[in-house]
């Protein structure tokens, strides 16, 4: 998986770098179809919110492109935030494609049949 960190109005510490790059790579194991991945740091300037490091993760592969966008105090803990959402979005994701193939396997004869009019 190719993975890219930008960053804006911010620097990008190598620790950080890595940290975003081994999290992000975790991903891989919902499936071997993600190619790409595209990691984007930035910073609030608004005085009035609370949350100023936030990050930005955008995954690609398997012609479905996931968006997941997190906030917090630390740019770390953004990172972990945004990982939760785009865990949640791939297993989502993975149970919708196993059930459709585990649907068109099933015979038509053990679908049932809902039978609403008792005319």
């Amino acid at each position: 998986m190719e993975i890219t960190v930008s960053a804006r109005h911010i620097d990008i510490s190598p620790a950080l770098r890595a940290a975003a790059e081994d999290k992000i790579g975790r991903l891989s194991r919902f499936g071997g179809g993600i190619d790409r991945a595209v990691v984007h740091f930035l910073e609030e300037r608004n005085p009035r919110i609370a949350d100023k490091e936030v990050c930005e993760v955008k995954l690609e592969g398997g012609g479905v492109t996931l968006l997941a966008k997190a906030a917090a105090a630390d740019t770390f803990a953004a990172i972990d935030l945004v990982v939760e959402k785009l865990e949640h979005q791939l297993h989502s994701l993975k149970n919708r494609l196993v059930t459709r193939q585990h649907d068109a396997r099933r015979p038509a004869a053990l679908v049932p049949d809902l039978d609403l009019d008792d005319s």
